[in-house]
């Protein structure tokens, strides 16, 4: 009876295998996210497939029991990065510069961003500005660091054209005697 059970899995697993590998739903070398597990697939057996995340860590999966996953090496990705603009910043001047500047960003790192990065518009009226969304089409192994390059290149190109990211800031107001 035990043995009966253990060949059905071991059955489920290798038909499971066939599908992934004939179907091509995943190679060795794709990023896959599985459950809450982001890595790169290692290698795809009969039994199981290995994935690796960002530190190294090794996850072992019957295939049988891959049920839900998403494949983000098919195409590209979008690095979002949302940065705060003060209230008294003048949205036309701004979004005319960004117009102008924003292609430099592209030619400063070629080999990151895919695309010119874009300015999406006003994301939010927060309680200290206004915050604006930015884009750029990256590879999926460069979703991360297209974020902090681009919230770095952003941050720069402020300071470069005066443009202030406020911050929250404590008034401590001190009891006369």
């Amino acid at each position: 009876m035990i043995l009966g059970f253990g060949a059905q899995s071991l059955i489920e697993d290798i038909i499971t295998g066939a599908f992934i590998i004939f179907e091509n739903q995943y190679s060795v070398g794709d990023i896959i996210i599985l459950d809450d597990f982001r890595g790169i697939v290692r290698s795809i057996g009969v039994r199981t497939t290995v994935i690796e995340d960002a530190g190294g860590n090794l996850k072992v999966v019957n295939n049988s029991d891959i049920r839900n996953f998403q494949n983000r090496s098919r195409n590209n990705s979008v690095a979002l990065v949302v940065v705060s603009v003060a209230y008294s910043t003048d949205l036309r001047e701004l979004e005319t510069m960004l117009k102008e500047s924003l292609p430099s960003l592209k030619e400063e790192h070629p080999e990151l961003y895919l695309t010119t990065p874009r300015y999406l518009g006003v994301d939010n009226l927060g309680d200290s500005g206004i915050d604006l969304k930015f884009a750029a089409d990256v590879t999926e192994e460069n979703i991360f660091t297209g974020q902090r390059m681009l919230a770095r290149d952003l941050k720069i190109l402020f300071d470069e054209k005066g443009v202030e990211i406020p911050f929250p800031q404590v008034v401590v107001h001190k009891a006369e005697n």
